[in-house]
């Protein structure tokens, strides 16, 4: 499998090579907007209904909406500029928590991480001591666009990288209003933990598949053998979506990291410039409607 991403995780002041891989994939039926009559897959244009004409992409900036119909208008590199240094990406770990201090619901999106580089061992070392103190960590991850809180724990001889949630993102259980609650009878909750002994097992996701996809795969093998099909004639006419190292000592770089943490102090790891890989194109619901690529850095 090809890496998505290509950077470094800061450990205190090490750098370790790391390479970012796709964990899941979107299986579900995808079904493009048709001209009915022809066949043909509609265009989906921007148009200014005041100006009543098409614009092309470099026609268009983002507003942010400050009262209704009122907009604080934005350029892109503007945008560019509120997302961080140009160039810099990168895994910063800024500590070690409990997993079980993580609620699920700041859980988004999963990704691996393998080791990078002529050399595995300080990857290998972080993946070790996660392993012994049985924590994981939380860091700061700006693969794309904007910075966004991610935590690592080990798996196997990866990192399974979970990005997060912010703390103001996920709603308060006590905003959810709630009818008076009626205390179960005592027979209730034995007949409850009886059901639950009898249906309790271990979890295997292929018992469990996905029952929607293979009723439109059904449905669409139907359609091909009774030849009820559409040519789309004008796909053609569409134009194409869319381009020797030194020595470190490790342990010299962990022990100053040992006495900055101790003195306060914040990591002073200088940003590092990531290599983009061509996948990172690839438009993904956390990220921008459009993702940008910036000179020499993954973004977007």
């Amino acid at each position: 499998m090809r890496a998505i991403w290509s950077g470094e995780i800061g450990f205190g002041l090490v750098a370790i090579p790391a390479k970012l891989y796709s964990a899941t994939k979107d299986l579900t039926p995808q079904f493009n907007q048709l001209h009915k009559e022809c066949g043909t897959r509609i265009n989906m244009v921007r148009r200014c209904p005041k100006c009543e004409r098409d614009l092309a992409y470099d026609e268009t900036g983002k507003g942010y909406e400050v009262t209704k119909g009122q907009y604080a208008l934005f350029t892109k590199e503007e945008l560019q500029k509120l997302e961080g240094e140009d160039g810099a990406g990168g895994i910063d770990i800024v500590e070690f928590i409990e997993p079980r201090d993580v609620d699920l619901a700041y859980i988004d999106k999963s990704y691996w991480v393998g080791p990078a580089g002529k050399t595995s061992r300080s990857f290998e070392l972080l993946r070790s001591v996660l392993e012994q103190t049985n924590k994981v960590a939380l860091a700061k991850v700006k693969i794309r666009s904007r910075t966004r809180l991610g935590m690592l724990r080990p798996r196997g001889r990866l990192f399974a990288l979970e990005m997060m949630r912010f703390g103001d993102e996920i709603v308060p259980a006590d905003e959810i209003d709630l009818p008076d609650g009626k205390q179960p009878t005592e027979r209730e909750v034995q007949l409850a933990l009886g059901l639950v002994a009898q249906l309790t097992g271990t979890f295997e996701p292929s018992k469990h598949p996905d029952a929607y996809r293979a009723a439109v795969e059904a449905a669409v093998e139907e359609k091909v053998e009774a030849q009820q099909l559409k040519s789309d004639d004008g796909g053609e006419a569409r134009e194409a979506a869319a381009a020797g190292g030194k020595i470190i000592d490790l342990a010299d770089l962990l022990a100053r990291s040992m006495t900055a943490a101790s003195n306060g102090t914040a990591s002073v790891r200088p940003p590092v410039k990531a290599e983009p890989r061509e996948e990172e194109a690839a438009a993904e619901e956390e990220v921008e409607e459009k993702p940008k690529r910036k000179k020499k850095a993954a973004t977007g």
